[in-house]
């Protein structure tokens, strides 16, 4: 006898059957969302990795435009400065001789006037032709303006470099360049000088170049001149030969330094030292004599660089854990490419806090464009101060845009502050405005008992002046 299904079975049975459905849906749906999910990402991954693509692509050429001259397709002048900058490695690591050539195209304005610039760009690029076939394929070529160009040539000594610097000033020459109307000849005068391994950019390797293409120039023009090894030479008894003193401040080794030190006014303890660059003994001996001639000579950048060498030199002797202040001029600190500048200063920040000075005095309109050096600076530990500040609008754009981490004040403001209300109140000033930038503020030109007393009531942090005795 057949008994009729239990409900309560038939009811389980079909509840787990439509569970089982269920969880099967789940899981399709699941997996579905999974592959999707993964297509997705797959595609977003590929995507992504087309969009870096382009981007490194658009970032290759972004650098490219910024180191090549669009016309001649060479190095420009930023990208000389990173070859120099590898190859100045390279020389030092491996002892291999450098020596540089500045050529210059002989009248090329009276092509250009005459001409035209078309054709004075087609001339640029024939000059090129003719340079780059008659180089090694060590050797670089770049061009940083107008109808002058650098050459650079690796594993030289000076006698070959001459020998090279004829073959290609007789390349230029060799025959006319045509166009459709005329023949034009064109000549390049050419200076040539040994590089030293501690330069440190193109404006110093050009600072030692251009007084042998001032030769070419000089003595008619379409000529090599060279520039004798930067060495100190010296006579039977180990003196120097007489050199004037343009060739004794390119040379480099002339300078000394010394040291004026500041005092932190709380307690008149000394802190550390502002040092100072010397010259050559005798009428150029002072920074302002020796400086004014190196900028009159196109050498301000080698002997700036010269004279902040010498100043850590005489840090590294110094009382450990000073700070020491170094001044350099703000060209000098646009033409060092930055990781150069910052070499100029010792890693080991036992010897010292280092502190670089910008004279307010020699700023050019806006500071801004210090911005990205003076930041590189600070990040590697290397203070940032702005000397001579006075008290116009131009000083206080200077401290906003800059954002130094020292402020010295000139030391017109100080000296006599005692008995000059003047300078009492334009001192009160300045200290409000240093201490709202978190800088610290250095008085310069204390001289008395007095005025010291003055500017420590009023906050100033420290001070140097002659109260405490003069450099030495």
């Amino acid at each position: 006898m057949n008994s009729s299904p239990d409900p309560i079975q038939l009811l389980l049975l079909i509840t787990t059957l439509g569970m089982v459905i269920a969880v099967a849906v789940v899981l399709k749906t699941r997996r579905n969302l999974v592959r999707k999910h993964a297509r997705e990402l797959a595609e977003s991954k590929q995507a992504f990795e087309s969009i870096n693509t382009q981007l490194e692509d658009a970032k290759k050429r972004l650098d490219q435009l910024a180191t090549i001259d669009p016309l001649t397709d060479l190095s420009n002048r930023r990208g000389l400065e990173r070859i120099l900058s590898a190859e100045i490695n390279r020389a030092q690591r491996t002892g291999s001789p450098m020596v540089g050539m500045l050529l210059d195209c002989d009248d090329f304005g009276r092509i250009n006037e005459g001409l035209g610039h078309a054709v004075g760009d087609v001339v640029l690029k024939e000059m090129v032709q003719r340079i780059t076939t008659t180089l090694r394929p060590s050797d670089y070529v770049a061009r940083i303006g107008g109808d002058q160009f650098v050459i650079l040539l690796t594993d030289t000594q000076l006698a070959e470099a001459i020998l090279i610097a004829e073959r290609v000033r007789l390349c230029v020459a060799e025959n006319p360049i045509r166009n459709s109307k005329d023949n034009i000849y064109v000549t390049a005068s050419i200076g040539v000088a040994p590089l030293p391994y501690e330069i440190d950019s193109v404006e110093e390797l050009l600072s030692l170049i251009r007084h042998a293409l001032k030769d070419s120039k000089k003595g008619g023009k379409n000529r090599v001149s060279h520039q004798d090894d930067l060495n100190t030479n010296g006579g039977a008894n180990g003196e120097r030969k007489d050199l004037d003193i343009v060739q004794l401040l390119r040379q480099g080794d002339c300078f000394r330094c010394v040291k004026h030190p500041m005092y932190r006014l709380a307690d008149e303890k000394k802190v550390g030292y502002e040092l100072l660059s010397r010259g050559p003994a005798g009428a150029f001996e002072m920074p302002y004599d020796f400086f004014r001639i190196a900028i009159e000579s196109n050498i301000l950048t080698r002997v700036d660089l010269r004279c902040v060498k010498a100043c850590v030199e005489m840090a590294n002797q110094l009382e450990p854990g000073s700070r020491f202040d170094v001044n350099l001029f703000p060209s000098t600190i646009l033409d060092t490419p930055i990781e150069r500048l910052v070499g100029l200063f010792p890693e080991d920040k036992s010897i010292g806090t280092f502190c670089v000075e910008i004279s307010e005095q020699q700023f050019i309109g806006d500071p801004s464009y210090l911005k990205e050096h003076t930041a590189a600076l600070k990040k590697a530990g290397i203070l940032v101060g702005i000397d001579d500040v006075g008290f116009g609008r131009s000083s206080l754009e200077s401290l906003i845009l800059l954002e130094p981490d020292v402020v010295k004040v000139d030391i017109k403001y100080v000296a006599g502050i005692a008995v000059d209300p003047q300078k009492q109140r334009l001192l009160r000033r300045l200290v409000k405005v240093v201490q709202a930038l978190g800088a610290e503020l250095v008085a310069e030109g204390v001289e008395s008992r007095e005025d010291l007393e003055v500017v420590r009531d009023m906050g100033v942090q420290y001070a140097q002046g002659y109260l405490w005795g003069y450099p030495n």
